[in-house]
């Protein structure tokens, strides 16, 4: 479909983005048959003239174009030695491993690229590594190659289909986005797929990123202090836990914004969500933006809400109430599921965010009679010298009260008798743990009594 088009500048992009994908770039852009009239000035219709302007790149988007496809960095399609003999124009052997193929192709293509070798031929010598790669690449050409020659592809393109397979280049940027790659002739696209294939976004600036895909947050996790007694662990309490968590502003429920606004579009990453770098080499290299997480948009000042000034969150004092089980030990971590922090993020249609957890790490205090060891409760009973002798029974504390314990006849200080089931409750487990009771002869108490009665009698 023929067009006309008033300015020079009507195929001009950003030279800050598209520098690396037009120069040299293996597409011409032709009109149909009203296109030498309107544009006969242009001295080559595939390498378009660099000279950015924002309005040229939002006017050019609503054309329909079409691509003539040539030969990738060629101005046209004549055989070359790297579709004669490929395995010479890289300089391995037909038995070469396609490790060997790559590493030489690379290697010869950074060495004879134009933007880095000037010397006469050089340019030739890159297009030949080119074309030979492209078969050498590709499994079924290969075969075809070494099974045909050269004429297995007619002669007039290596790549088997024709000049219109320009598109599955190893160089090219646009082979991997459909209405490029594979087609014969021309074929109509629209400028909004030249932005979208190397910037990840669109020709108006607002990210795929942002529209099409919902993105999850989690917030950071917050730990707690709780000091509990020895007899509450092993009955188990309810606490009530104070800490400042990271909530959603409740002014603005977490948008960040004032009633009736809404965000902009990023200034850093023009919408894409992607801040595309330029390699020494000439690679571009896509990282998430730093400014709008990748969200490809931004609150702006003017639009901030006043309470949270445009974050979305704010801090706030919250009491939370824990239900400490019975048997917990020192040291241990109960979580309490989405009572952390929430992330650091404005809340959005395609945004889903989550709260972190909060973690009540337990401080059980020491008992003056009771130690712990697992489930397992320790007590020392002290006994008279003439109960230890004799046997009998004595009265001691134990988790649920006092309760009497049998001394048997004869015992000697550090005996243990066990009382079973005396102990802590065992999480996760209906059952609890043994109470072991250590003896303890007051020996030296009773013998400094007899002594005293025999001095009173003589």
């Amino acid at each position: 479909m023929p067009f006309t088009v008033a300015s020079k500048r009507a195929t001009t992009v950003l030279r800050s983005q598209l520098k690396v994908l037009l120069t040299p770039c293996p597409y011409s852009i032709s009109g149909g048959s009203r296109f030498s009239s309107t544009s006969s000035k242009r001295a080559n219709p595939a390498r378009p003239a660099l000279g950015p302007k924002r309005s040229d790149r939002q006017r050019i988007h609503s054309l329909p174009l079409y691509i003539q496809s040539q030969r990738l960095f060629h101005s046209s399609s004549p055989a070359s030695d790297g579709r004669s003999d490929p395995y010479g124009a890289l300089g391995v052997s037909k038995n070469a491993s396609e490790k060997e193929i790559k590493k030489a192709y690379y290697a010869l293509a950074k060495k004879y690229h134009p933007d880095v070798n000037t010397e006469e031929g050089a340019e030739k010598k890159f297009h030949d590594i080119q074309d030979a790669y492209e078969i050498l690449s590709n499994p079924e050409k290969k075969t075809q190659f070494d099974t045909f020659g050269p004429g297995a592809f007619g002669g007039a393109d290596a790549t088997g289909g024709g000049p219109g397979d320009a598109g599955s280049g190893p160089f090219n940027p646009f082979s991997n986005f459909g209405g490029f790659a594979g087609f014969g002739g021309g074929q109509a696209f629209d400028m909004e797929d030249l932005f979208s294939a190397f910037t990840g976004g669109t020709a108006r600036g607002r990210g795929r990123r942002s529209r099409d895909t919902v993105q999850e947050f989690k917030g950071d996790d917050i730990e707690v202090l709780v000091t509990v007694s020895f007899m509450d662990a092993a009955k188990g309490i309810s606490k009530d836990v104070s800490y400042n968590p990271l909530v959603a502003c409740h002014t603005c429920s977490g948008t960040g914004l004032k009633a009736g606004h809404k965000r902009a579009t990023c200034p850093k990453c023009r919408g894409t969500g992607t801040q595309v770098h330029m390699t020494d080499g000439g690679f571009a290299i896509g990282t998430t933006c730093n400014t709008c997480g990748g969200t490809g948009v931004f609150v702006d000042p003017k639009s901030a809400c006043s309470t949270c000034h445009g974050e979305g969150i704010m801090k706030t004092r919250r009491t939370t109430t824990v239900d400490i089980p019975p048997g917990i030990e020192d040291g241990m971590r109960l979580r309490v599921s989405g009572e952390g922090d929430a992330p650091p993020i404005q809340s959005d249609k395609n945004v889903r965010i989550h709260r972190g957890d909060l973690y009540v790490r337990v401080k059980v205090e020491p008992h003056p009679e009771f130690t712990r060891k697992g489930p397992h409760v320790f007590y020392t009973a002290e006994v008279s010298m003439t109960t230890a002798a004799l046997g009998g029974k004595v009265r001691i504390p134990t988790l649920s009260g006092e309760a009497d314990l049998t001394v048997p006849p004869a015992t000697q200080s550090g005996m243990t008798v066990t009382m079973t089931g005396r102990g802590m409750p065992m999480l996760q487990r209906n059952q609890n743990g043994d109470m072991k009771i250590t003896f303890k002869v007051n020996v030296l108490r009773y013998m400094l009594v007899f002594i005293l009665c025999i001095k009173h009698v003589y």
